[in-house]
């Protein structure tokens, strides 16, 4: 029983006959508060024209481009309830006691306003906002007491006693209900009744949706829906209103391309209905949603499907032409085959097989009608029809499935099988199963099991071509080609293939028929096909220039004459191609949010000439090729956002709309871009820097791409959205330039040029100078050489001079003592002799000695030497002493040259006593101090 729900779980509706795009499975992508890092609770929903989201939450404006998730919190008041997207630069929102926008700046980040202060203080005291919407050039922010009527540039207030529920949008009409009581439209900022509304006193309307061309779908909160032609309300659907009722009903959206409506339920979940109120699908926490309060529902511009839940956030995303079929329960099933037989279809786990009645497949409570067929406990490989039977290779043999379920083992073969099939070899009917222990043939005349013992090789896998060959796969080798003998027990001959024998052809080789035609996969996603006019294989180019882009192919599985499946290790190709012509005309991802193909196992099972069923690991992808494409992808080239540069926030943004000029100091630079549309096409991006990149990035989910300390230079970013199909956008491109550092500028090199001839300059006046003063040097040297030989003349001269007057002195004085000397010895003689005779030889000598004691002659000689050696003396003392006479001169120049009283006497002809008076008279007439020394004092007159 366990298994059994568990396998219930992981098929929510099997739409084999009678399949239509109206029931069509979406896949369900839930994210939850660690995936978009924010709080649990998510009230409101919306897009801008780049395919951004966002999303009123607990803890406040929650952004998405499908990459990356960023949240704004509001300054003022943490929760959003509501919000409302003018554009990519511009939201709205409101909040517990708040309403504001959002307004994005350079750095591609928004930046939020408060609009309180444009309503009078406390008015908002206890009030939050439920909706917002965009009327034109007014925006209507809705509490459960007012409406506010914002023009951009003032706030204005719309009330009625009884306040309001909820602000509702229908096509571009606003309804509104007054608290329990009517309903109410808001046109040109007045509101105005509808009549025939009183019966909705005392009901609480949460749904408000268009219905046909010009009427109304209205939904209360106990499941009661009505259409409203614009006279009368009519109940729509009594089955799903009782279905409803007591699940509160809580939103809803209409969507037109599916012609269905979404009712969003705070019990429940999701239902999914048609124009006629049947319910379609049911999107519940039992089968896809990690919630079933919904708070909000929104349908983006891809037609899909955002669901704001208590607990985070899910995303119903819808392809055309597939049909998902999950389970959340850890435990549940992995598919590996499943078939459409006698009116049933059966499905191949790892458990063992299920089945349910082909007309069930459209009833939604399918689950009760998936049975578990007893004997087949175990893992199933293959489910194959062979002539009406059904055959199951299991791990406990080949099982066969009667019409009345019960299985019995129609060969014993004491081994798991993989695989049966059934073909005529040399016009006999044969059997080919391949099991875990070597190749098993079956001659269907005999019944006879014979074991083929002549290849030792464990084989894998086994295909006929239409001469008759069989070709058998090994596990770890290559292929070998085998006939068989006439009586079907052995191999007349076999032929190996691969690598061990020709070089050029892979180590592993997988064997396939595509169109009826054997064909064979090596490693390095290269097909081959048999050449018998050679018998050698060689490489088919058609199926290699079809696949040249995708890797990692693991299997191919033929559909019809003409069509095949490819499949990767996360996508699958449905392909043409009939021997001449190879095209790609479908591909799609295989989703990895709890839905992947099983490893080395991977297989797509193919129930009738429409219907084909990729089997997965926790449940299955249903594809209806009556309702698929043929795909021509478009895919829109990123939004560049903002580049940043430095390495910090506070570094600058750079002006998209001019040239990037980028200074050096800032090199490291980050891109910001958005992908439209990322969610619902699975996109990632791919850049390239041409100038630092040899090869485009790896796909990644980002919104931003770095690169740090680019040299100088002019630099082309490339960046491109891929979905990993082999489908590729146009290139966004953006050129920016690293300006060269401030020392590579033309600037700096005019400094430096004029630094250099600065420098060279002041080196060369340095030089000079250099020059100039060895050049002054030599010549002061020799100036101080010459001046040094002068002075050591002039101070010969002097010693001469002073020699000279010295002399000149001394002689003066000794001659005058001489004389005076004689004339006192005459005098004496003449005083002694009183001879008369005498007198005239007296008076002769005395007259001739007093002649020769003159001392004029002497004194100017003497003053001739003295100014001789001090030429400024005299001067200077006339200059200072202008009262001085030429006897005080005389005195002064003896005085002049430290000349004692006595010597001064004789040289002046005075006595002691005349001098000694001499001197103090100078000593006055000089005004000299008592203290102060007189020759000490013309020592210092120069």
């Amino acid at each position: 029983m366990n298994l059994q729900r568990h396998l219930l779980l992981l098929c929510l509706s099997l739409l084999v006959t009678g399949y239509s795009f109206a029931n069509q499975k979406p896949y369900v992508i839930n994210f939850a508060r660690d995936k978009y890092h924010a709080a649990n609770k998510n009230w409101s929903i919306g897009q801008d024209e780049k395919g951004i989201m966002y999303f009123g939450n607990d803890i406040g404006l929650l952004e998405s481009d499908g990459m990356e998730w960023e949240l704004y919190p509001m300054p003022n008041s943490p929760i959003v309830r509501a919000l409302a997207v003018e554009s990519h630069n511009t939201i709205y929102t409101g909040g517990a006691e708040e309403l504001g926008r959002w307004d994005r700046d350079c750095s591609g980040k928004l930046k939020y306003t408060s609009l309180n202060k444009l309503l009078p203080p406390k008015i908002l005291d206890n009030e939050s906002f439920w909706r917002i919407w965009i009327d034109g050039n007014k925006v209507y922010f809705q509490t459960f007491r007012n409406i506010y009527v914002y023009d951009h540039r003032t706030m204005r207030q719309l009330t009625i006693p009884e306040g309001f529920l909820l602000l509702l949008k229908v096509r571009n009409e606003y309804w509104v209900q007054e608290m329990y009581g009517p309903l109410h439209q808001l046109k040109d900022g007045r509101l105005s009744k509808i009549g025939g509304s009183e019966f909705l006193n005392g009901a609480t309307t949460r749904v408000i949706l268009p219905y046909s061309d010009d009427r109304y779908l209205v939904g209360t909160s106990a499941g009661e829906i009505y259409i409203y032609d614009k006279k009368n309300f009519i109940p729509w659907n009594s089955t799903l209103s009782l279905r409803l009722h007591g699940q509160e009903l809580n939103c809803g959206i209409y969507c037109a391309k599916r012609n269905t409506y979404y009712l969003g339920t705070q019990l429940s979940g999701i239902y999914e209905v048609d124009v006629q109120g049947n319910i379609l699908n049911h999107f519940s926490a039992a089968n896809s949603l990690q919630n079933n309060t919904i708070l909000s529902l929104y349908e983006d511009n891809r037609n899909n499907i955002w669901v704001a839940m208590d607990r985070g956030l899910a995303y119903i995303r819808y392809t055309d032409g597939l049909s998902y079929y999950r389970t959340n329960d850890g435990n549940s099933s992995a598919v590996y085959d499943a078939t459409l037989w006698n009116g049933y279809l059966l499905i191949g786990t790892n458990q063992g097989v299920y089945y349910t009645p082909e007309e069930k497949a459209n009833d939604f409570e399918i689950f009760s009608s998936l049975k578990f067929i007893e004997g087949t406990q175990g893992q199933v490989w293959s489910l194959q029809q062979i002539n009406g039977h059904l055959y199951c290779g299991h791990n406990n043999g080949l099982l066969e499935i009667r019409p009345d379920f019960s299985i019995r083992q129609p060969y014993h073969l004491n081994t798991g099988v993989f695989r049966i099939l059934e073909v005529a070899v040399n016009g006999k009917e044969i059997q080919i199963i391949v099991t875990y222990n070597g190749l098993r043939i079956v001659n269907k005349e005999t019944g006879k099991v014979n074991v083929m013992r002549q290849i030792t090789d464990p084989i894998y896998d086994a295909e006929t071509d239409h001469l008759g060959n069989i070709w058998l796969e090994t596990v770890s080798r290559g292929i070998y080609k085998c006939r068989l003998n006439e009586e079907m027990d052995a191999f007349r001959y076999y032929t190996y293939y691969g690598h061990e024998k020709d070089s050029t052809l892979p180590v592993h080789l997988q064997v396939f028929k595509a169109s009826g035609r054997v064909i064979f996969l090596g490693s390095g996603n290269r097909f081959y096909s048999y050449n018998e006019n050679s018998d050698t294989l060689q490489p088919n180019q058609l199926l290699n220039q079809c696949f040249r882009n995708i890797h990692n192919i693991k299997r191919i599985v033929p559909i019809n004459s003409e069509e095949s499946w490819a499949i990767t290790g996360s996508s699958i190709y449905r392909f043409f191609y009939d021997g001449y012509i190879t095209r790609i005309n479908e591909s799609y991802k295989v989703e990895t949010d709890n839905l992947s193909l099983i490893t080395a196992f991977e297989n797509i099972s193919i129930l009738n000439d429409s219907l084909s069923l990729v089997c997965l690991d926790a449940g299955f992808i249903l594809h209806d090729s009556r309702n698929s494409k043929r795909q021509n992808v478009q895919l829109t080239p990123p939004n560049l956002e903002f580049v940043h540069t430095g390495q910090d926030q506070a570094s600058g943004y750079a002006d998209l709309s001019k040239d990037i000029r980028i200074p050096y100091e800032d090199n490291t630079v980050t891109v910001g871009f958005s992908v439209k549309d990322a969610f619902a096409q699975s996109l990632f991006v791919e850049y390239l820097l041409e100038e630092v990149d040899s090869t485009w990035s790896q796909p990644e989910q980002r919104n931003s791409v770095s690169y740090a300390r680019l040299p100088e230079g002019n630099y082309t970013l490339r960046i491109r959205t891929t979905d990993e199909l082999d489908n590729y956008s146009p290139d966004a491109i953006i050129n920016f330039d690293i300006l060269p550092p401030w020392y590579r500028t033309i600037w700096w090199y005019l400094t430096c040029c004029l630094l250099v001839i600065i420098a060279l300059f002041i080196t060369f006046r340095l030089m000079k100078r250099q020059l100039q003063t060895k050049h002054f040097r030599r010549m002061k040297a020799q100036e101080a050489e010459h001046l040094r030989r002068m002075n050591e003349e002039l101070q010969n001269e002097i010693e001469e001079k002073n020699a000279e007057l010295f002399t000149q002195t001394s002689f003066i004085i000794r001659k005058n003592e001489l004389i005076l000397k004689l004339k006192e010895i005459v005098d004496e003689i003449c005083t002694k002799n009183t001879q008369k005779a005498l007198l005239p030889l007296y008076q002769k000598i005395n007259n001739l000695l007093a002649n020769n004691l003159d001392t004029e002659d002497d004194w100017k000689m003497f003053l001739i030497k003295f100014e001789q050696k001090h030429r400024t003396f005299f001067k200077a003392l006339k200059e200072a002493y202008p009262l001085l006479t030429n006897n005080d001169l005389r005195l002064c120049a003896c005085l002049k040259l430290n000349m004692d009283t006595k010597d001064i006497a004789s040289l002046m002809n005075l006595s002691i006593r005349a001098v000694e008076n001499n001197r103090y008279r100078l000593r006055k007439k000089l005004n000299l101090q008592p203290a102060q020394n007189l020759n000490e004092f013309f020592l210092t007159i120069e």
